[in-house]
């Protein structure tokens, strides 16, 4: 548990029962991306799809999902899963989501559910943390740098 802010958060195994939180956190939380993606589908996460996603993640051995609560209330999430890459020697796991609701962010927390993130990935005997964000996100690319993550490639698109 840390205290933040007065807020008692601690950082635990999401509950398959909140499955309609954890869409709720990822529809606030990734708001503004729209400004990197504007090919992004902005009601995902509350869709069939975005339930779909993280239902997923309750049924397999290789992903998790660690969420940020205060006293009762969700305030943020992290999903992990296997990322296989037959090319590389090590075990990677990746981080497909993590979001802190705006009201939170910039206190620490995602630092926190990153810290927990590692933890299990060690457990999980992974060697390697990937994790992708647009670009032009550089509060999201120094929120990774500042939690010991670096550039290791770079994707791109083109319209048809």
């Amino acid at each position: 548990m840390r205290m933040i802010n007065n807020s008692q958060i601690i950082i635990r195994p999401a509950r398959i029962d909140e499955i309609g939180e954890l869409q709720r956190l990822n529809q606030e939380a990734f708001v503004d991306n729209v400004k990197y993606d504007p090919d992004l589908v902005m009601d995902w996460a509350m869709s069939d799809k975005g339930r779909e996603h993280f239902t997923k993640i309750f049924g397999s051995p290789d992903s998790q999902c660690f969420v940020a609560d205060d006293t009762g209330v969700l305030v943020g999430y992290i999903v992990l899963s296997e990322r296989f890459i037959d090319y590389r020697k090590s075990r990677c796991v990746e981080i497909n989501d993590v979001g802190v609701t705006p009201a939170y962010q910039s206190k620490g927390i995602g630092s926190l559910l990153i810290q927990k993130a590692v933890e299990w990935a060690k457990e999980k005997g992974y060697q390697k943390m990937y994790v992708s964000c647009y670009f032009k996100n550089t509060r999201a690319i120094s929120f990774y740098r500042k939690n010991g993550m670096a550039e290791i490639d770079l994707g791109l698109e083109r319209d048809l």
